[in-house]
């Protein structure tokens, strides 16, 4: 994590220099505290050892894939279908993670689209063919290929 941002501390939500009448100032205990919470996170943070991932890439995607599906197939809602836990974390997976989109939306019909939207800045879905399942799965097949990721 240190790598791409410095590591948050508590008393960091606390901004001091800034003079408000409307924000209470913290008591002398809770900034006591947060120092000791900043000194707990920064210990954990020097043991800490990065982790790889317990499954391949695909392991991984399916079952998040499946269970997207089981939470979200009586779901109407495209937002709630795409906040839900397992398809963040599917996008949060990548670029790597756009063939494994194509070829599931491609053999289990699921709506990837926005996922793909999203980690491709692309959409090869032609304004006619919007609402025809058959026909964007098409133009997204045909855009994967032509990219060599099929």
């Amino acid at each position: 994590m240190s790598l791409y941002c410095p590591p948050a501390r508590a008393s960091d939500w606390f901004e001091t220099e800034i003079e408000e009448d409307w924000r209470p100032k913290p008591s002398a205990d809770v900034l006591v505290k947060l120092a000791l919470i900043d000194e707990l996170v920064a210990k954990a943070m020097a043991n800490a050892k990065p982790v790889a991932a317990a499954l391949p890439l695909e392991q991984r995607f399916q079952e998040l894939a499946a269970n997207w599906e089981r939470d979200t197939s009586h779901v109407s809602s495209l937002t709630k279908k795409v906040m839900h836990p397992s398809y963040q974390t599917i996008m949060g997976m990548g670029p790597n993670v756009v063939p494994l989109l194509i070829r599931d939306m491609q053999q289990n019909r699921r709506d990837w689209f926005w996922a793909l939207h999203h980690l491709t800045q692309a959409n090869p879905v032609r304004s006619d063919e919007a609402g025809k399942l058959d026909k964007m799965i098409a133009a997204w097949v045909n855009w994967g290929t032509e990219r060599n990721l099929l």
